[in-house]
């Protein structure tokens, strides 16, 4: 019960912090088309600005519905979303394995039950934050930014 619990507790706090991650891309795009209007009223100002001025900056790529890439996997798992999602599928899997044991599956079958249970978990959640980003389009004020 505990487990179950847990999990949804979990499912919740992955699908809001993917929810957090969409609005601060939002957030930069409004930001770096500040600094560009700033820009343009006094060009004399760029070297004082330290980040990009473009609504497309190279820091904000999976904000901006890219693709994960795997180099990037190890900034992900360090992540908020990246975090939950990992004790996620450690959870899923764990309910699955103890599931199975309640049944009265042997040991190497619950063990691959909850090892299973756990990748497929994993995907999902991957699978989610992707389209999430994927399906990202930053708009100001009704139109797409370009």
């Amino acid at each position: 019960m505990l487990i179950s619990l847990s999990l949804f507790i979990g499912l919740a706090t992955f699908v809001r912090s993917v929810a957090i991650n969409y609005e601060d891309a939002r957030w930069v795009t409004g930001m770096n088309l500040l600094r560009r209007a700033y820009l343009q009223i006094v060009p004399e100002l760029e070297p004082f600005f330290v980040t990009g001025h473009e609504p497309h900056a190279d820091g904000q790529s999976l904000g901006e519905g890219s693709p994960q890439r795997l180099g990037n996997l190890v900034n992900s798992l360090t992540t908020t979303s990246g975090v939950v999602a990992a004790v996620n599928s450690l959870l899923a899997g764990s309910l699955a394995s103890d599931l199975g044991a309640l049944s009265g599956g042997g040991t190497a079958l619950n063990a691959a039950l909850g090892v299973g249970v756990s990748l497929l978990s994993a995907v999902l959640h991957v699978r989610y934050a992707a389209r999430v980003r994927q399906n990202h389009v930053p708009f100001v004020r009704g139109k797409q930014v370009s």
